[in-house]
């Protein structure tokens, strides 16, 4: 099972860092190991690399898409793929600041069939894995 943490990237720094990804993912991960967030320079650092998800309407419009497909479901504010003949488990977690795809799939159906943005980059700090998400959709 693999964990993705997927950020939605301002505009600026995502064209600052379109060719170089790794730089920016050694600045989430340092962001994902430290401790807390308590001074004034981490925040500001924060503030200028990622902007902020909407969980309402982002769970309304994951819900819509895929209010049709039997294997999904949503509760408790977790959206889930069950598919037994893929096979796939996947749960996605939506939160202000970024969202949570845990997954056993290779080609996970939440990831790959919402693409709202072309700023969204994906981490996996466990296996030291990220991309961007339209890229690995193509």
């Amino acid at each position: 099972m693999r964990t993705f943490y997927i950020f939605k990237i301002k505009k600026e720094m995502a064209i600052l860092t379109k060719e170089t990804p790794y730089n920016l993912y050694r600045t989430i991960e340092n962001f994902y190991y430290y401790d807390s967030i308590n001074n004034n320079v981490s925040f500001k650092i924060f503030n200028d690399i990622f902007d902020v998800f909407n969980p309402e309407f982002l769970n309304k419009r994951i819900t819509n898409l895929f209010q049709n497909n039997r294997h999904y479901s949503f509760h408790k504010d977790i959206h889930e793929i069950n598919n037994k003949y893929k096979p796939e488990f996947s749960q996605l977690k939506v939160y202000k600041s970024h969202l949570i795809l845990k997954t056993d799939a290779m080609e996970p159906t939440l990831l790959i069939n919402y693409l709202m943005s072309d700023n969204l980059f994906v981490c996996d700090f466990k296996n030291k894995d990220f991309f961007w998400l339209n890229e690995f959709v193509r």
